[in-house]
């Protein structure tokens, strides 16, 4: 593997391609799964790992809690499960489908689990509290409303919110969609529901009116969505390409996308930094790019700087505005200071 500058701080390497990186909210760990099975929690600060129970066929999700004091890994083996922040064993869940969406209630310590055709709701040592096992096709994103009282299952023909907290709980809400949903992601103010899908569309909802909007004419799936933490901006991945969305005022309808074109293949990683300041995506050409934040709908953007390698990019994480964290194909986790 080649790296042109900046320069990397460490390395961790697992076992085969990065298919799991997240960090905790402190951003001072961070787990890694690969598609090989193993899993490590990594401390970003030296890059010292420990070592976590492996999942037999691929790790394929993992979430943190908010407060940081718990994370869990799914993987293809059907199972979950929950750690303290030390990586000492806190919960198991046992399943016979893929966990492949994963995510924590932003203000209580439940967990949300999308396996198969199963949206199970467990506590924090995984004791379960809900399954809602008729949703209409696999899986595959989990979202939670701001308030934590809803829950919602992406799969092919729409989203199902499920209320699972308060007086409303074990009620469902369906926003309908004619195709496949691949990726689900809330504004940060809680007013729209953004999802990819497969027939290379990005479509939203007003929540919880259910107002519909799209934004079309992307040349592929769309599988890779983040939202700048104050709510503005809508970065999408699609192949190569990197739209970023306008949503102040009244949203995005009736504008004009800022955009990039720096990769040469597909992006696999997509985050903003802390500050908002920056958008890091990487690509399976193995370049690792940071774009300055737009300023304006339809604006052209440009790189701040870029990373190539032989090798891969696969998964993107901000330890800080000066450094990122990436995962790559031949199974490095690499800290690299920008």
């Amino acid at each position: 593997m080649t790296d042109t500058s900046p320069a990397a701080q460490w390395r961790v390497d697992l076992e085969d391609y990065v298919g799991v990186l997240e960090l905790s909210p402190p951003r001072h760990q961070a787990v890694a799964g690969s598609l090989g099975g193993d899993v490590v929690l990594i401390d970003t600060a030296d890059g010292s790992a420990k070592p976590l129970e492996r999942h037999e066929m691929g790790a394929l999700s993992a979430a943190w809690s908010s407060d940081g004091s718990r994370f869990a890994v799914g993987g293809q083996d059907g199972h979950v499960r929950i750690y303290d922040h030390t990586g000492a064993p806190a919960g198991f869940v046992a399943g016979s489908e893929w966990a492949t969406a994963l995510a924590w209630s932003p203000d209580s310590p439940l967990l949300a689990i999308g396996a198969g055709r199963r949206l199970l709701i467990v506590d924090e040592d995984g004791a379960l509290l809900h399954d809602f096992d008729d949703q209409p096709s696999t899986v595959t994103a989990v979202a939670w409303s701001l308030d934590g009282t809803r829950v919602g299952a992406a799969a092919y023909g729409g989203v199902d919110w499920h209320d699972v907290v308060g007086p409303r709980s074990g009620r469902s809400r369906r926003f309908d969609w004619r195709g496949s949903l691949l990726a689900l992601v809330l504004s940060p103010d809680g007013k729209w529901a953004c999802a990819g899908a497969q027939d290379s569309t990005v479509h939203l909802w007003k929540l919880w009116s259910g107002r519909e909007l799209s934004m079309d004419g992307y040349p592929s799936k769309i599988e890779r969505l983040a939202f700048r933490d104050d709510g503005r901006w809508l970065a999408v991945a699609c192949l190569g390409e990197l739209t970023v969305w306008d949503f102040s005022g009244s949203g995005p309808a009736g504008t004009a996308p800022a955009s990039s074109s720096g990769h040469d293949k597909h992006i696999e990683g997509l985050a903003w930094s802390p500050s908002g300041a920056y958008i890091a995506t990487g690509g399976g050409d193995g370049r690792t790019i940071v774009w300055g934040a737009p300023t304006r709908a339809g604006q052209d953007l440009s790189p701040a700087t870029a990373v190539e390698s032989d090798v891969s990019t696969s998964r993107i994480q901000w330890v800080s505005d000066d450094d990122l964290l990436i995962g790559r194909a031949d199974g490095g986790v690499v800290k690299l200071a920008i």
